[in-house]
């Protein structure tokens, strides 16, 4: 199978992390790597499934938010303008979709919700890593949510780098997951029951140390094979 994944436009290591997850669940993945500086938007359609990374913070103009903030200094408008692109073409062919970290709210952004632009200042505390110090939190899951079922659990453990979150929802997409001060933990597509796997998480599944932790192990899992099934599907 082939899966695309957006580049994070940042550190190398952390970009192989994504890599080395996808391909650690058994079954042959080939990754492409998806930006625009490669200019290569068109191999989503080629592609049988699309990640969308972590990284920088999303242009607050995309969402209505303000146009200088002091605390939104990493941006990147035509990643974000690639990505958003991505989105659409790869729900247009119908194949699965997971986001992290940003990729979670550029999704968010895509169907039309906004982000707050930083959970301190708007009176959260952090959701950041410290230095070597991997920041760690609990989640509680919506029960009867796709991620309920992908996971097995109603509550559990996730390490947490992001300053921006979701604030209000986009359409279509159902809140199944929340941190203990209420932050938006993850989201699922709700519009349309015959789409394939659409999830959005804020927290990095392909850092987790604890590989078997059903947040990081069971979401690959299912993504994986939904991919296959998928391919199942057209291949009819």
């Amino acid at each position: 199978m082939v899966i695309g994944v957006t580049d994070t436009m940042g550190s190398e290591h952390k970009f192989q992390k994504y890599l080395t997850w996808l391909q650690g669940g058994g079954i042959h993945v080939n990754c492409v790597t998806l930006s625009y500086k490669i200019d290569n938007l068109s191999k989503v359609d080629t592609c049988d499934a699309l990640v969308l990374t972590g990284g920088h913070d999303v242009e607050p103009s995309l969402y209505g938010g303000p146009a200088h903030h002091s605390k939104i200094t990493d941006i990147d408008r035509l990643r974000d303008e690639f990505e958003l692109k991505a989105i659409e073409r790869a729900l247009g062919v119908n194949i699965p979709v997971l986001g992290i970290c940003r990729g979670l709210q550029l999704g968010n952004v895509f169907f039309g919700g906004t982000l707050l632009p930083d959970l301190e200042e708007a009176g959260y505390g952090s959701h950041r890593s410290s230095g070597n110090e991997e920041c760690r939190h609990s989640v509680s899951i919506v029960n009867g949510s796709f991620l309920g079922d992908v996971s097995g659990i109603e509550r559990g453990f996730v390490n947490s780098s992001h300053h921006q979150a979701v604030e209000m929802v986009g359409k279509d997409l159902r809140v199944v997951a929340r941190s203990d001060d209420g932050i938006i933990e993850a989201m699922e597509f709700g519009g349309n029951t015959v789409q394939p796997f659409v999830l959005f998480v804020q927290w990095h599944p392909e850092r987790m140390s604890d590989f078997e932790n059903p947040l990081s192990k069971g979401i690959l899992d299912r993504f994986l094979s939904s991919i296959q099934r998928m391919q199942g599907v057209h291949n009819r």
